[in-house]
């Protein structure tokens, strides 16, 4: 399936911005609470990271003329019933993520920001490739 420029488009945006993300590593909690910009740049930089996911999961089940699904992970869960991701269990934690920063925004540790941006920018990475193995077949 060729995909169209809107999801090229969003898999470019995840891409600079993870690499931004990546140019501030290693990240300790120290410079979160020495620098409340860098904090919220973070925590919106990687909300906007995850909504691109979810976009490009949402915009493939559109091109596919399926039904829309109700919520965020379960548009990861087509995609992995239709073979386009391994796993969407994978992502859960992305997406739980994403809710927290959005709806619980008055809680978010320096600690969670740290270690997501430490340990798991590469699930960002790993989705990307998914994505673009499906495409190329």
């Amino acid at each position: 399936m060729k995909f169209n420029g809107v999801i090229v488009v969003k898999i470019e945006h995840i891409e600079e911005r993870v690499q931004k993300l990546r140019n501030l590593l290693p990240l300790t909690t120290e410079t979160l609470r020495k620098d409340y910009f860098l904090k919220s740049g973070i925590e919106r930089t990687l909300q906007v990271c995850v909504e691109a996911v979810i976009d490009i999961a949402e915009r493939i089940i559109a091109l596919k003329n399926l039904s829309p699904v109700t919520t965020s992970f379960a548009a990861l869960r087509k995609l992995e019933e239709l073979g386009i991701l391994l796993s969407a269990e994978k992502y859960r934690k992305m997406v739980q993520f994403r809710n927290f920063i959005v709806h619980r925004y008055e809680s978010v540790a320096d600690e969670e920001l740290v270690s997501v941006c430490n340990d798991n920018l590469k699930d960002f990475d790993d989705f990307i490739r998914e994505i673009q193995n499906y495409e190329s077949e």
